[in-house]
């Protein structure tokens, strides 16, 4: 490409990263980066989610942190797929102080969460059986109309099934089905229905 005088883009490198990424060579994700630099190819917000995917693979949390960081001074706003990465990278170290300051500062800089992004935290509030946190995070998805799926509801029903709390996790599994007509799977009837009656 280059040979034939055609300077590729952002489109072009995006998809060679992407290539790299899925394929988990992080570190050819990285010397396409430092080509697209060289180039003088500004990186976009898809660029960075796809380095902050790749630290995070790498479980690089302060490399990823990093790029996130540099989104701001490159005039690039992130999404909830820059923070997502960065969230499950917290989740593996069960560090919840950090999980926190995160979730704060996606909110700051006017990152709404989506679906994904309360899924991995309510995943994560879960093994300390954070009740209170998880309640608290389908009631801010509710307010915020960020829709639940069926994820959602087995975080949910499995927490409340763990604690012994048997009306909550009959309460949402009646929320799946009723209100949002997402169909459970067998494992979920049983988990709810044999263990609660």
């Amino acid at each position: 490409m280059l040979d034939a005088g055609c300077n590729p883009n952002s489109v072009t490198f995006n998809n060679l990263i992407r290539v790299h990424l899925r394929a988990g060579r992080t570190e050819k994700v990285l010397q396409v980066y430092n080509q697209m630099k060289r180039l003088r190819c500004a990186a976009d917000l898809i660029t960075y989610n796809f380095l902050i995917e790749t630290h995070c693979k790498d479980d690089n949390l302060g490399e990823a942190i990093k790029v996130l960081n540099s989104m701001a001074k490159n005039d690039c706003t992130p999404n909830a797929s820059s923070f997502n990465p960065i969230f499950r990278c917290i989740a593996k170290s069960q560090d919840v102080n950090g999980a926190h300051r995160m979730f704060a500062r996606m909110k700051e800089v006017g990152c709404k969460p989506n679906t994904v992004t309360y899924n991995i935290l309510m995943r994560m509030f879960a093994v300390p059986k954070s009740a209170d946190m998880i309640f608290k995070l389908k009631k801010e998805m509710d307010e915020e109309e960020v829709e639940p799926n069926f994820n959602t509801y087995r975080e949910l029903i499995a927490l409340y099934c763990g604690m012994g709390h048997w009306n909550h996790a009959y309460m949402f599994f009646r929320e799946m089905i009723d209100e949002k007509c997402i169909k459970p799977v067998k494992g979920l009837y049983k988990m709810v229905l044999v263990k609660a009656f």
